[in-house]
């Protein structure tokens, strides 16, 4: 199959450091003087060439959010996206959008006008992506996914195509949809808490404990957390104050999380935590990359995971530690006895945009219905990947799956890079042939869901618009994680927090608040739980 002659990295400084796996010939030219790469590919054979014209052609940007991804020097010519591409009867032109700094890159592709035939995004409320639907940039969706996408229409939940429409009430996006709201946990070592004696924690004491019990054993980083307190807030969790939350205050007003009285407690136990070198130093800068190194070093004794990502960590770790293994565990207990927990996830993560230019966009609905269809083959195939490489079958229609112990895993690229809309709740079928993964999908069925952090969410705030640095959406705090950072790092006062509250306020946080209530009094704010 005829591939195009480029891939675009729409990222600053994309890291190719591990090259082993990636299928396809390439060689590399410096295209910037920042040092970004251009990937230009070798002509295929005619014969490929020729194949590739009777399938459309679809451009699509997608998160590099992938190891084995990220570490193609040519995702275009992955033997793997080949198979897809065959099996699903299209030829993609992929771009990839740095992970780290997602929004920003998006942002500027976006503002500069020149993106894929279909891109991914976030949901059409947030501010990057309402600015793209009111500026015309996308396409309205109604009418092309009645006509060409039956299997979307049937199996695609009805709140999940409320969450994506825009302000005009017309869906903009195309997504996967979740079974179950719970999302993130605390990802602890098992095999040190066995080699130590230790209870699984439970109350914030407990969480303490066990820290100091990890750094006296010598482990490194006993707790670690990545920049702008993302994959983060275990601790915040415990206060019922995670600060991409909005919550109720003794008044009845919708507020950001990180203004209440509570979050001067999480704070101090942050700094505690710092203080005694029971969270790595660089917390507040590792990007995931690096933080994904530390932990697969064996360095690492707790963190914060995505359910369904934990045993895929596992893999990763047990290259260095053959022994060792991550485990899901709920957030610690409030220590006042109020709620706690990671916060609900919205009913649908990735999301899908179709250019307003794009001439077939009919061609796209099609091929994501396509990966919803009820066949058999197609649907082993989305799952699994490429049969004989990743598993075989038995003449009763059984699987027998064999996952590469690698990373990064080439497994991972049809079933979660590839394969774009699906019950993304948890993917059963492959953890379960994974080492932890029954675990972590027992935790995500019982467990995770009283560790559920009910929130509201104010969609679309003027005022935010207006006073961004005041905003609650992570990556864009900017206000509070300035005030924050500083406190765990011991360059601004615990006991300033009043004055951190009163400075938000007076930027603009009044009219914040009045316009969230609004919303939450009137029923246009969402209710996550």
């Amino acid at each position: 199959m005829r591939k195009k002659q480029f891939t675009r990295i729409a990222a600053l400084g994309l890291a190719l450091v591990m090259l082993a796996g990636c299928g396809g010939k390439q060689e590399t030219k410096d295209t910037a003087a920042d040092g970004n790469k251009e990937t230009v590919k070798e002509q295929d054979s005619g014969e490929e060439t020729a194949k590739s014209q009777d399938n459309p052609t679809i451009s699509i940007g997608l998160r590099a959010g992938n190891s084995y991804v990220q570490a193609c020097p040519d995702i275009n010519a992955d033997e793997h996206v080949l198979a897809f591409e065959e099996r699903m009867g299209v030829d993609l032109d992929i771009t990839l959008i740095q992970h780290d700094g997602f929004t920003e890159k998006l942002g500027m592709m976006l503002a500069q006008g020149d993106f894929p035939d279909v891109i991914a995004g976030e949901m059409p409320y947030t501010s990057v992506m309402a600015g793209a639907i009111d500026n015309g940039l996308f396409m309205p969706l109604d009418d092309l996914l009645e006509e060409y996408g039956p299997n979307l229409m049937e199996q695609v939940p009805a709140n999940v195509w409320d969450e994506l429409r825009g302000p005009d009430g017309h869906i903009y996006a195309i997504g996967d949809f979740m079974s179950n709201t719970a999302r993130r946990c605390t990802a602890i070592r098992k095999d040190l808490l066995d080699e130590l004696g230790l209870d699984v924690p439970e109350t914030l004491d407990d969480y303490y404990n066990v820290l100091v019990a990890f750094k006296n054993a010598g482990v490194k980083y006993p707790f670690i957390g990545r920049e702008k307190f993302k994959y983060s807030e275990t601790f915040f969790a415990a206060y019922g104050v995670v600060p991409t939350t909005w919550q109720l205050n003794e008044d009845g007003q919708v507020v950001p999380a990180y203004i209440l009285p509570e979050m001067k407690e999480a704070l101090a136990f942050y700094k505690k935590l710092y203080d005694e070198g029971l969270i790595d130093a660089e917390s507040l800068t590792n990007n995931g990359t690096v933080r994904d190194q530390k932990a697969a070093a064996g360095d690492v004794g707790m963190m914060v995971l995505n359910i369904s990502a934990l045993p895929g960590y596992n893999v990763a770790l047990q290259e260095n530690v053959p022994d060792g293994e991550w485990m899901c565990v709920s957030s610690p207990l409030n220590p006042d006895g109020g709620k706690h927990g990671y916060a609900a996830f919205t009913p649908t993560a990735n999301v899908h945009y179709i250019n307003a230019n794009c001439k077939n966009p009919e061609e796209i609905i099609k091929f994501f219905d396509k990966m919803l269809e009820p066949d058999p083959d197609l649907q082993r195939f989305l799952t699994y990947g490429v049969e004989g490489e990743f598993y075989t079958v038995n003449e009763d229609g059984t699987v027998n799956l064999e996952i590469p112990t690698v990373s990064p895993n080439p497994f991972d690229v049809i079933p979660q890079f590839l394969r774009r809309v699906k019950d993304a709740g948890i993917d059963r079928a492959t953890l379960n042939a994974m080492k932890g993964g029954p675990e972590a999908i027992e935790y995500y069925d019982t467990k995770a869901k009283d560790d559920i952090l009910t929130y509201i969410q104010p969609i679309n705030l003027q005022s935010i618009v207006e006073h961004p640095e005041l905003s609650v959406e992570e990556d864009k705090q900017e206000l509070f994680i300035n005030y924050a950072s500083k406190v765990m790092i011991g360059t601004e006062s615990l006991d300033n927090f009043d004055s951190f509250v009163q400075e938000w306020m007076e930027r603009g946080g009044s009219e914040v608040i009045a316009e969230a209530t609004e919303q939450y009094q009137n029923g246009t704010a969402k209710i996550r739980e």
